[in-house]
């Protein structure tokens, strides 16, 4: 048996408003693992490059594999789409993708507008990403939970929550899961998830993980994104550094793992 190191970075990248600084900042940490949301192609793209397709764009400049699932369509742009990816240096096995919500294509007016009025019923779905590490399959999974504001628990979050938990409980194998939750540590949503992984942020110094330099919220700020890991993973440290790569901080987990 030996003990293996796994670096991963959980970050929600707002549509790739800050692509060019999120690429360096990611090859400087080298991960082995990255989940992402808010991951987007078209017009529902902030990126200023000419490629809006962002999930292509990473893979190109990270020299990695990724696996995507865009969940959510703009009125009017048949290319156009927002979900999850993960990203990973290492061999993809499988891919798999849990529809949480089934939601109508939306407008980008009605996705960034102040009322938020359909935020908590758009699309969502749990991306999980099968991969060998070391001759093992692990689960790297990323989730964008469903939005209130301020973050609370509701009938549909909770009712998203539960399936993710009910998928969790299933996976035979070690896993990893990043998220924006959309949920404080105090929720639920968030006890509920921990019931079956390790909550990795509870070991965290950070107070809050939306960027309050660009974040709409500001000066408001929470702690709203996570990693869980299953017991097989041993936690060595936890970060969020206050880094403007989006209007989230990422964060940052080593872990070991015997095998």
């Amino acid at each position: 048996m030996s003990t293996y190191k796994i670096k991963i970075v959980q970050i929600n990248i707002y549509k790739g408003r800050y692509l060019d600084t999120l690429v360096d900042f990611l090859k400087k940490e080298d991960p082995d693992f990255v989940t992402m949301q808010e991951v987007t192609t078209s017009g529902f793209s902030l990126y200023e490059g000419d490629n809006k397709d962002i999930f292509a764009v990473l893979g190109s400049k990270l020299g990695v594999g990724g696996v995507y699932n865009g969940d959510l369509k703009l009125i009017g742009d048949e290319k156009a789409r927002f979900g999850n990816a993960v990203f990973s240096k290492h061999k993809m096995v499988g891919k798999n993708s849990l529809v949480l919500k089934s939601f109508r294509a939306v407008t980008n007016e009605e996705l960034d507008g102040e009322s938020g009025e359909i935020r908590e019923q758009i699309g969502r779905s749990l991306l999980d990403a099968v991969v060998n590490f070391h001759g093992s399959d692990f689960h790297i999974m990323s989730w964008h939970g469903a939005w209130t504001a301020p973050p609370q628990d509701t009938a549909e979050t909770m009712r998203q929550a539960n399936m993710v938990y009910d998928y969790l409980k299933k996976l035979n194998d070690p896993f990893i899961l990043g998220g924006d939750l959309n949920a404080v540590m105090t929720s639920k949503t968030v006890e509920l998830i921990g019931k079956v992984a390790n909550n990795l942020m509870i070991q965290a110094d950070a107070k809050v993980t939306t960027n309050l330099k660009v974040h709409k919220i500001a000066p408001l700020g929470f702690l709203i994104d996570y990693i869980f890991a299953s017991a097989e993973f041993k936690l060595n440290s936890i970060t969020v550094p206050e880094i403007t790569v989006s209007d989230h901080l990422p964060v940052i987990a080593e872990l070991e793992i015997d095998l």
